[in-house]
Order: C-alpha cells, then sequence, then structure tokens
C-alpha cells in the first residue's frame, strides 16, 4: 500500500471514527434529554401533588373556619331573635289582658292560695276587679304591671307575684324552643316555596 492510500484509508477510518463519536454523542445526549424530561415530569407532577394538598389544606381551613364563623353569627342571631321574640310578648300582655277583661284577673286572683292579702298592685284597668275580689286590701296601681296582680301578705313578709309578666318569665325557656322551631319551619316553608 502505498503512502496516498495509507493516507485516504487513515482518513477514511478517521472520518468513520468521527461520525461514531458523533453518534455516540447524539445518542447520549438524546438519553440525557429524555432523561431530563422524565425527571422533569416527575417533579412537575409532585409540585402538581403538592399544590393540590396545599390547596385542599386550605380549602379545609376556610371550611372549618366559615363554619365556626356560621356557628357564631347562628348563635348571636339566636340571642337577638330570642330577645326579640321576648319583647314582643311583652309587648303582646296589655292586649291578651285587654282581650281578656276582668276574667282574666279573676282567674289569676283564684289561684293565689287563701290569705289575708293586704297589699295588692295591679294595673290600672284591673283596679276595680281587684277592690271586688279582696276588699281589705289597699289596692295599688301600677302601669307596670300588664296583667294580673303583685300581693303582699303580714307586712311584705309573704309576696306572691302572679302577672302576666312573671308567668311569662317562668314559661318563656319552654316556650323559646317552641317559638324558634315554628319560626324556623315558617322560614323553611317560604324558602321551598320560592
Amino acid at each position: 500500500m502505498g503512502r496516498a492510500e495509507l493516507i485516504e484509508s487513515l482518513r477514511s477510518r478517521a472520518t468513520e471514527d468521527m461520525d461514531a463519536l458523533w453518534s455516540d454523542a447524539r445518542a447520549r445526549a438524546e438519553a440525557y434529554r429524555l432523561e431530563l424530561a422524565q425527571a422533569l415530569e416527575q417533579q412537575r407532577m409532585r409540585e402538581t401533588e403538592a399544590a393540590a394538598a396545599l390547596a385542599r389544606k386550605l380549602l379545609d381551613d376556610a371550611t372549618v373556619e366559615a363554619r365556626q364563623c356560621a356557628r357564631e353569627i347562628r348563635a348571636q342571631t339566636g340571642l337577638v331573635l330570642a330577645d326579640r321574640l321576648y319583647r314582643l310578648a311583652v309587648a303582646e300582655l296589655p292586649n291578651l289582658r285587654d282581650a281578656s277583661g276582668p276574667e282574666l284577673f279573676l282567674a289569676l286572683a283564684r289561684e293565689l292560695p287563701q290569705r289575708d292579702w293586704q297589699r295588692i298592685r295591679v294595673n290600672p284597668a284591673d283596679r276595680e276587679p281587684a277592690r271586688a275580689r279582696f276588699p281589705a286590701a289597699e289596692v295599688v296601681c301600677d302601669p307596670g304591671i300588664r296583667g294580673g296582680l303583685d300581693v303582699e301578705a303580714d307586712a311584705g313578709r309573704i309576696r306572691v307575684s302572679n302577672t302576666l309578666e312573671t308567668r311569662l318569665e317562668t314559661a318563656w325557656p319552654d316556650l323559646l324552643p317552641r317559638l324558634i322551631n315554628d319560626l324556623l319551619a315558617e322560614s323553611d316553608g317560604h324558602r321551598t316555596a320560592s
């Protein structure tokens, strides 16, 4: 083999070796690119899962906070409603007295134990029935009493209040839950009818 052939052979061989090196480099680069793409995809999935977990936690925390706030609002609203209902009930007592006439006063007076009552406090509208029922007692008119009577005996040591206000106060713990339930049922009925 001559020198030119040897040089050509070496050149040809160098070109093949260089092509093989480039081919190997391209294959390694492609493998590395695929490896990086897979790592990137896995990292993206981890970040997506972390973001979803954080979103769930934030939603759960917000839900807990909203429920707590709703409970507080319901409790405050319940207190305001209870107070309003009580004031409305007290405001209705004179109407109850007026609608019932002296019969209501006499029925409340009959509930008292037999005693020598010395002082009777009544609404001015009940003065005459009080004088007729308790002729020996001092009858005091008190516009603050909306109906019924407040009586004293033994120089004030014995006192019985059978006023409409006292009866309402006594019955209120039993009445309030029923009133609220009735209002809620009525409110639900209006919502479903809408």
